[in-house]
């Protein structure tokens, strides 16, 4: 075998491993020059001469960045098509990835949509691509479950779908100690309708025509509303308040609420909305599935303030363990929180990232029990930008071993985390 073959072959075998965005983070699955000369105990420069012909020839490509990466270019191919050229720029492979998520279905935003919600899911994609505007949809769930960010990825995969109209919000809580200016907003008024009406006004019925209204806590719609919007589901029309000229509107009505539609919904409004959609608690989640969730909120902290995360595993799994009533709305609260303190601390030192442990937790959220000391050897830096995780899967099961001892036991344990000195100077990794 020459030495162009047995070049050719380590890149085609270390190509194996390539993906985009682990290339990015890792630079898995691609090979340097100096990596090919030491496997194979090769001068560099011959090395480096061979490779340069076979990326003339076609066979692989050359990743410009420092140092230069070669990957086989059947490989790249699979992910990027026809795009691929003999030499490409790294952002090239950056651009592509941001491209490709921009055209990736909006319910893949949404964790466990090849999971707990894939039939959930499911029935919103029939939902939003019935013509010619849709089927009417609610959306039932506890307090927290992520209803209003279901509606907006809703909304996003009709937009992807060839959908032009637009998104009205309207949270019928709002105005519950006002029944006629919560009317007002949605069908809108005639000047002189009431007290304080002293000009014409359009409504969220009007401003979505063509597009989505997305209600809100609408057990708070009163029945005269359900009413109204009742008359504008069957016939396509509906009155401004205080007007007795009809008006026309084409839309697709989603409304949302964390009650038993029977116990609040007119039987004749019910009737009209053929999808709906029940989402779970944060509790009724799978496992895995809560622990990315956990990682996911994290992360959106970490991208707020511009710095790093280092969570250790006893955190995770006691946020596992707790209970919440705001279900995910709770969680978010109570990471909030841990970042905030960890972000006071950290504020003399300027270091660029937070240390997120169970001391930062307030002893409300934690049954006391014996402290003790112990050094982790698995851990997750959420970054700021691209996420850099450590032995993921190894630490999600290590997560999930935690969790099951908490359960069993009954109690939890309060751990006091140590970083050591095994922390990098610069404070990104260990």
């Amino acid at each position: 075998m020459t030495n162009k073959e047995k070049i050719y072959n380590i890149i085609v075998e270390k190509s194996k491993e390539f993906d985009i965005q682990n290339f990015l983070i890792s630079r898995k699955g691609g090979i340097t020059t100096e990596e090919v000369a030491q496997l194979l105990k090769m001068a560099r420069p011959n090395v480096s001469f061979i490779l340069n012909h076979l990326v003339r020839e076609g066979k692989i490509v050359k990743i410009i960045s420092k140092p230069v990466y070669y990957i086989e270019k059947n490989r790249l191919a699979y992910f990027l098509g026809n795009k691929v050229k003999e030499e490409m720029l790294l952002k090239d492979l950056i651009d592509f990835l941001n491209l490709r998520k921009e055209k990736e279905c909006a319910f893949e935003n949404i964790i466990g949509h090849d999971g707990s919600l894939k039939g959930q899911i499911e029935q919103a994609k029939a939902a939003v691509l019935y013509p010619p505007y849709g089927l009417h949809t609610l959306i039932i769930g506890p307090p927290g479950s992520g209803k209003s960010f279901f509606a907006e990825m809703m909304y996003k995969f009709s937009l992807q779908n060839g959908r032009v109209g637009p998104l009205e919000v309207l949270n019928c809580a709002d105005y519950y100690n006002n029944p006629q200016l919560l009317m007002s907003h949605l069908f809108g008024h005639v000047k002189g309708a009431y007290t304080g009406a002293d000009v014409d006004k359009i409504g969220l019925v009007e401003k979505a025509d063509k597009g989505i209204l997305f209600l809100d806590e609408v057990h708070r719609l009163p029945p005269e509303g359900q009413e109204m919007l009742f008359y504008l589901i069957d016939k396509g029309v509906y009155r401004r308040l205080g007007d007795t000229v009809e008006r026309t509107a084409n839309l697709m009505i989603i409304a949302a609420t964390t009650e038993k539609p029977d116990s609040f919904l007119l039987k004749t409004f019910m009737r009209r909305i053929p999808v709906i959609i029940q989402l779970p608690s944060f509790e009724g989640r799978p496992l895995n599935e809560k622990i990315e969730i956990i990682v996911y909120l994290f992360k959106e902290e970490a991208k707020r303030l511009n710095l790093n995360i280092i969570v250790h595993p006893e955190l995770i799994s006691l946020l596992l363990s707790l209970q919440y009533e705001g279900n995910i709305g709770e969680l978010k609260s109570i990471i909030q929180l841990l970042c905030s303190k960890a972000f006071l601390m950290n504020y003399e030192t300027k270091r660029n990232f937070l240390k997120i442990d169970l001391t930062l937790l307030p002893s409300v959220y934690f049954n006391v029990g014996k402290s003790k000391t112990i050094n982790f050897d698995k851990f997750l830096i959420i970054s700021s930008e691209i996420e850099r995780e450590i032995d993921k899967y190894d630490f999600y099961e290590f997560i999930a071993m935690k969790y099951n001892e908490l359960k069993e036991k009954g109690i939890v344990e309060i751990f006091e985390i140590m970083l050591g000195d095994n922390f990098g100077k610069n404070g990104n990794h260990p």
